[in-house]
């Protein structure tokens, strides 16, 4: 449980206390003498407004994302930090979140859907984000491309995580996520090079990341195929749902793609992976232009895990594509990221194994994310329509 001295009540409910920040920072800047002299919440107007409204006044410690004003003196100089406080539940409650959210949309299955859930990535959530904002201190990619964390905090039993992180301007943020007018070519390039950065710092050691305490090893075919209940009842989800924008065709094509799972994902088996960050979409990458460059900064880590590369980029081309894209647009967006992380690792990648591999994490993502997002789309619009034109249409154009 967090030191009570880290807890204050503020008007808008609890939050972080100077003790808190201090002891943090002092880790950070490596400076036992650090005093921090105010720590101030510093909600937007809108912050304050769902602040009240959600968050109850007592209780063990904040949930949610908090922005602070920190100011320190180091060095017998005053300093400012514009910070985030990221205060999250536990892993069990937010599995529970998830599962009666599935229950709502209508996905059901004769074991609780719970029990697959924890086979996939939507365990050791917090640990593994964690885990990953601590990178930082050891790899570059991963402090250039993501943004600082000043501090992190998980209990024994996990029931709380709390991370500070460097707090971005709203000109960074995709405040509305199916918004990605700013998403130009020159931006999707950014993205892919900086994530490519990344990948390159895990890929081909897989093994590596599985001895990592959070990792478990990559969903191989055999683990898909005992998923196979799972997988049909999202299918049956997907048709119970009568979107306006689904055909037979479609859903007949759903019901091949998981008949033939054994014989393409044992490809996906055989090749090279890393550490994929696995929710790649606008709403968790910032952007900016800094003197005329795309800078982007990649979080929200949570369900990381283990996947080829492309997953990520697959996702991604998925939210941001335009409108009738073609296939030079695709293929350069698909052999920008093979050179990039080629060069990182200074390593050749086949060109050939790279492009299957791309259709086959299609194939993955269609199953296992863009399935459970159609039968939301009655409870909360997102889009979802043009997520999935694009993913199949960017499996038409590799066919």
């Amino acid at each position: 449980m967090l030191n009570k001295g880290y807890i204050k009540t503020t008007p808008y409910g609890l939050g972080f206390s100077e003790l808190f920040f201090e002891d943090n920072l002092k880790k950070y800047f490596s400076d036992p003498s650090l005093e921090v002299l105010s720590a101030e919440y510093s909600p937007s107007a809108s912050d304050k407004m769902a602040w009240s409204a959600k968050h109850p006044k007592q209780g063990d410690h904040p949930i949610g994302v908090q922005r602070y004003k920190i100011s320190f003196k180091k060095n017998g100089k005053i300093q400012t930090r514009h910070v985030i406080v990221k205060s999250k539940i536990s892993d069990k409650h937010y599995l529970q979140v998830i599962s009666n959210a599935f229950t709502k949309c209508g996905i059901q299955t004769e074991m609780p859907i719970l029990d697959y859930l924890s086979q996939l990535e939507f365990s050791n959530l917090n640990r593994k984000e964690i885990t990953i904002y601590n990178m930082q201190h050891s790899f570059e990619a991963f402090q250039y491309a993501m943004p600082l964390c000043y501090g992190t905090y998980l209990d024994e039993k996990e029931e709380a995580c709390v991370l500070i992180l460097e707090c971005l301007d709203e000109e960074w943020l995709s405040l509305d996520p199916y918004n990605t007018s700013k998403w130009d070519q020159t931006a999707i390039e950014a993205l892919i090079d900086a994530i490519a950065s990344m990948h390159a710092v895990w890929y081909k050691k897989e093994n590596a990341i599985t001895e990592i305490k959070g990792f478990k090893n990559p969903l191989n075919t055999d683990q898909m195929q005992r998923l196979m209940p799972y997988w049909n009842a999202l299918a049956k989800a997907v048709t119970t749902s009568n979107l306006p924008f689904l055909t037979k065709e479609d859903y007949l094509f759903h019901t091949h793609l998981i008949e033939t799972m054994p014989q393409w994902h044992i490809k996906i088996d055989a090749m090279a992976k890393t550490l994929v960050q696995n929710d790649c979409v606008p709403k968790n990458i910032a952007l900016c232009n800094q003197n005329g460059t795309k800078k982007v900064l990649v979080y929200d880590w949570e369900i990381a895990t283990i996947h080829i590369p492309q997953r990520d980029i697959v996702e991604f081309l998925s939210y941001v594509l335009p409108e009738n894209f073609d296939s030079t647009l695709l293929g350069n967006y698909i052999e920008r990221h093979r050179v990039k992380l080629g060069e990182t690792i200074k390593q050749p990648i086949d060109t050939t194994e790279w492009r299957l591999g791309f259709q086959y994490a299609l194939y993955d993502y269609l199953i296992q994310r863009v399935f459970p997002q159609i039968p939301f789309e009655k409870l909360e619009a997102r889009n979802i329509a043009k997520v999935y034109n694009n993913a199949r249409r960017m499996m038409a154009l590799l066919n």
